[in-house]
């Protein structure tokens, strides 16, 4: 399956494709979460609600550039506003 199907499948709320779109990346993007977190369960619980946006916001994605790239955005701005809001 190509990415692009991939992410209509999951814009159309599947979740063999949902389950797809989490194993292609997760690993890497767990990475990205790790070099944030100060703890692994802070990673793992950064890369969950990043993911839960990434899905609640496919339909935002416009097929321009990297959907990888635009994952990572998504788990960036996740792990900063986490630690953002727990200096308040």
């Amino acid at each position: 399956m190509t990415e692009e199907e991939l992410i209509r499948g999951c814009i159309r709320e599947e979740a063999s494709c949902q389950k797809e779109v989490f194993n292609r990346y997760a690993s890497r993007m767990l990475g990205v979460c790790n070099r944030y977190a100060r703890n692994t369960a802070d990673a793992e619980d950064i890369l969950q609600e990043a993911f839960i946006k990434v899905f609640n916001k496919l339909g935002q994605f416009k097929f321009e550039g990297s959907f990888e790239g635009w994952i990572r955005k998504i788990v960036v701005n996740t792990a900063l506003k986490k630690y953002t809001l727990l200096r308040y």
